[in-house]
C-alpha cells in the first residue's frame, strides 16, 4: 500500500525524491521469510504452547535487523501477539499442526506487515507538516486457515490525514495576491481588453442588401478576438412605439440575416470588414423563432435585430461589447431614405453598402464578386 505524497514536491536544487521516499504512508506485507535464531525446534514449540511470545520475539531475525537499522529503515511493526505462522502441515488445524516431518523446521513469524507514516514521534498529531498519523487497531494471524503451510496475517490501520481548510486557503491566497506586485500585474494583464471601434451602431438593409461593418483594433500591442451574436429580434411597430425584442436563447442569427465573418482575430492597429447581408426566405411554418409567420408579416413588415459584437484579448478573462441595430426595411419609408443619401450616410455612420440588381420577377441578387471587391477597396 502506498499513499501519494500530500506535500507539494520541492522545485529547488535538491535531488528529486523517489515515489517511495516521497510518500506519506508506505506499507509492506507478505512472506518475508525471516526466522527465529538461537533456539531449537523443541524449545520453540514449548514457548508457543505456553504462549510466551515475549521471549520468542527477542529471537526474531526481522526484529533484530530493523533494530540496528540494517533493513526497512524508519519503518515499524505492531506488537506481535499471535503464534508463529510457519511452518504448518496442510489441512491440520491448531498449534499441533506445526511441521513434524523429518526436517522439523523451527516455527517462525515469516508473514509480516510493516509500515511507516509521517509522524516523527509516537505522540505526533496530524497537521500539514505531519499529514498522515496512523495506528494499528488489529494485527492477527488467521489460524483457522489450513490450505497452506503459512497462516495468513491481517492488519487494520486507523489513519488520520490532514486536509486544507479551503476557506482559510482562499483567504491566504487573497493576501498573497494583494501583496505581490508581480501577481497583481499578471491579473491586470488578464483583465486587459483591447480598445476597439465599430463603423456604425445602426444598419439599414433592403432586400438582398449587403452593408460592410468595419471593426477596428486601436491597440498597438494586443490582438483583439471578436465574435458576433444576436441578442434578439423584433417586428418593427408603428412610429413612436417601442419594439418588443424576443431574446434568442441559442444566440443564432435570424434566417433573414447573414453575418460573415462572425468571429475572428484582429491584429494590433488592424481592422476587419464584416458583411451584414439580408437574405430573402419564405417559411411555411406558422412560427419561426417565436414570431407568427405568414406571407404578409414575413415579406412586408420591417424587422430589426440586435447584434452584439463581443471583444476580448488573447488572454483576457473579461470582454467588452458593441451593440449594433440592424433593420430590414420593406416599407416606403426606405425609399425616402434612399432618396436622401446624406441622411443614409448619417444613419449608417460611415458603413459601406453594396448595391443590388433588381430582376423582372421582383427578386434581387447581389452584384458580382468583382463589384464586392471594389466596394471593399473604397
Amino acid at each position: 500500500m502506498l499513499f501519494a505524497p500530500f506535500q507539494i514536491p520541492s522545485t529547488g536544487a535538491e535531488e528529486t525524491k523517489s515515489d517511495l521516499a516521497a510518500a506519506d504512508m508506505v506499507t509492506f506485507f507478505g512472506d518475508f521469510n525471516y526466522r527465529l535464531f538461537g533456539i531449537s525446534y523443541d524449545e520453540a514449540r514449548d514457548f508457543i504452547s505456553q504462549r510466551s511470545f515475549d521471549w520468542l520475539r527477542e529471537r526474531d531475525q526481522l526484529r533484530a535487523e530493523m533494530k540496528v537499522g540494517k533493513v526497512f529503515q524508519g519503518m515499524r511493526e505492531a506488537l506481535i501477539t499471535f503464534p508463529p505462522t510457519y511452518k504448518f502441515e496442510r489441512n491440520r488445524s491448531g498449534l499441533g499442526g506445526y511441521d513434524s516431518g523429518e526436517k522439523k523446521r523451527i516455527p517462525a513469524w515469516c508473514d509480516r506487515v510493516i509500515y511507516r507514516d509521517t509522524q516523527s514521534s509516537p505522540f505526533s498529531e496530524s497537521n500539514l507538516q505531519c499529514p498522515v498519523v496512523s495506528s494499528v487497531i488489529m494485527y492477527e494471524a488467521c489460524m483457522d486457515v489450513t490450505e497452506s503451510d503459512h497462516k495468513p496475517v491481517r492488519c487494520k490501520f486507523h489513519a488520520t490525514i490532514a486536509h486544507v481548510d479551503k476557506s482559510v486557503r482562499r483567504q491566504e491566497l487573497g493576501k498573497i495576491v494583494r501583496s505581490n506586485e508581480k501577481i497583481l500585474s499578471i491579473f491586470e494583464d488578464l483583465r486587459l481588453v483591447p480598445e476597439t471601434t465599430v463603423s456604425t451602431n445602426n444598419i439599414v438593409l433592403q432586400s438582398q442588401d449587403t452593408v460592410i461593418l468595419t471593426i477596428t483594433n486601436n491597440s498597438t500591442t494586443s490582438k483583439a478576438i471578436f465574435n458576433i451574436l444576436c441578442a434578439g429580434q423584433a417586428m418593427v411597430k408603428d412610429e413612436g412605439e417601442d419594439s418588443d425584442y424576443n431574446p434568442r436563447g441559442s444566440f443564432g442569427l435570424p434566417r433573414w440575416l447573414e453575418v460573415s465573418p462572425a468571429a475572428g482575430i484582429i491584429h494590433p492597429e488592424g481592422s476587419v470588414d464584416v458583411k451584414v447581408h439580408h437574405e430573402d426566405f419564405h417559411s411555411l411554418e406558422e412560427h419561426v423563432d417565436g414570431i407568427p409567420q405568414n406571407w404578409w408579416c414575413e415579406d412586408t413588415r420591417d424587422k430589426e435585430a440586435i447584434l452584439m459584437v463581443n471583444i476580448r484579448g488573447s488572454c483576457s478573462t473579461t470582454l467588452t461589447s458593441h451593440s449594433i441595430k440592424v433593420r430590414h426595411c420593406f416599407s416606403a419609408r426606405v425609399c425616402l431614405l434612399e432618396n436622401r443619401p446624406t441622411n443614409l450616410t448619417k444613419n449608417l455612420g460611415g458603413s459601406r453598402r453594396y448595391p443590388t440588381d433588381i430582376t423582372r420577377n421582383g427578386s434581387t441578387r447581389s452584384k458580382t464578386e468583382d463589384s464586392v471587391k471594389r466596394g471593399k477597396s473604397r
